[in-house]
């Protein structure tokens, strides 16, 4: 299961990080915006409020400065980058698609931090860094597409040194069973999307305290960045049309159509109450 699902995922990646790079910019994420904030009142844009989510996610997490970092699931390397430039880490990435990798790469040098990161393809579970090795492991947007959560919890305490820092922000369900609309929603997300079923804010906490980390703490985002899927709120615009998508899908597989489709379903995933997105921070002891 976990072969099979991690090869989907590379092939999502693969085959869509160009369009992700076209609308959403140089992060893979969400953005965050305070309530009442939006770009067309003054406030900060798409590419303002995805930064700044890798700002909130360092300030709740306390990600210490200079920190040796390693980032699971980096994309294009957009937190990497932030977290190198702005904050002295030394980061790691680590990421199942090699197209995301070496733009990566690519994107670090442009910015001047090649020196300070490094990016692999390979899977985080079996990615064999040695024990205590890190200050700081970084997963953005990654957690909801490993089907093994419990393991990432377990290599996460394992790689971190005493007293280092899980830094986790991730698409949730809400917290209890899902009403049968709910779930519909819940698994149109799971196929647009190439996910394993999701889990619950609690359901995270619960699983660091259970792989022994102290200090485990959960706060739910959902609010602050559920606009990030208005292309109308985040002023995202496609110009493709109809006609560009078909051609998409003819040369590249109709798993890029997850990539069209997964806006509006999410948009309703999280007004209905479906669906949540949480940080989580844990300290291993």
């Amino acid at each position: 299961m976990t072969g099979g699902m991690n090869e989907a995922v590379a092939v999502y990646y693969d085959t869509t990080i160009d369009l992700y790079e076209r609308l959403w910019g140089e992060h893979v994420h969400h953005g965050y915006w305070d309530p009442g904030e939006s770009p067309s009142a003054d406030g900060a844009d798409r590419h303002a409020a995805a930064d700044r989510l890798v700002r909130e996610l360092v300030d709740f997490a306390g990600v210490p400065r200079d920190a040796r970092v390693l980032d699971v699931g980096c994309g294009i390397g957009g937190p990497a980058i932030a977290l190198a430039r702005d904050y002295g880490a030394t980061v790691e990435g680590v990421t199942l698609s090699e197209a995301q990798a070496s733009r990566a790469a690519e994107r670090a040098a442009e910015h001047g931090v090649g020196e300070r990161t490094s990016f692999r393809t390979v899977d985080f579970l079996v990615s064999a860094y040695p024990d205590a090795s890190f200050d700081a492991v970084w997963a953005m947007e990654s957690v909801m597409h490993i089907p093994d959560r419990p393991a990432f919890f377990a290599e996460a305490f394992r790689v971190l040194k005493p007293g280092g820092v899980l830094a986790i922000a991730s698409w949730c369900v809400r917290d209890g069973e899902l009403t049968p609309a709910q779930e519909e929603l819940h698994q149109q997300v799971l196929r647009h999307q190439v996910m394993p079923p999701l889990q619950s804010i609690e359901d995270h906490e619960r699983m660091a305290a259970d792989a022994g980390f102290a200090e485990v703490r959960g706060v739910d985002w959902t609010a602050a960045v559920a606009n990030s899927w208005d292309p109308r709120f985040a002023q995202v615009e496609f110009d493709g049309g109809r006609q560009f998508i078909r051609d998409l899908a003819r040369d590249r597989g109709v798993e890029v159509l997850g990539f069209f489709y997964a806006g509006p379903v999410m948009l309703e995933a999280f007004a209905t109450g479906a669906m949540t997105y949480g940080a989580i921070r844990a300290i291993r002891p």
